[in-house]
């Protein structure tokens, strides 16, 4: 899933935007298959900040 550059960010750095960890979860749940990437879109265009429960996974 390609991520969408967060302001601030700084490459190899790690998570330094809280919406980072999201993608990263996310990123992890589609690869293995608990989650269809499209329902993993939707959910972070929705509201990156419930994306994760919505989907089950936090």
């Amino acid at each position: 899933m390609a991520r969408a550059p967060s302001p601030g960010h700084k490459a190899a750095a790690g998570p330094n935007n809280l919406k980072d960890s999201v993608e990263s979860k996310l990123h992890i749940a589609v690869c293995s298959g608990k989650v269809q990437l499209a329902a993993a879109q939707n959910a972070i265009a929705t509201d990156w900040m419930t994306a994760l429960t919505s989907l089950g996974l936090q």
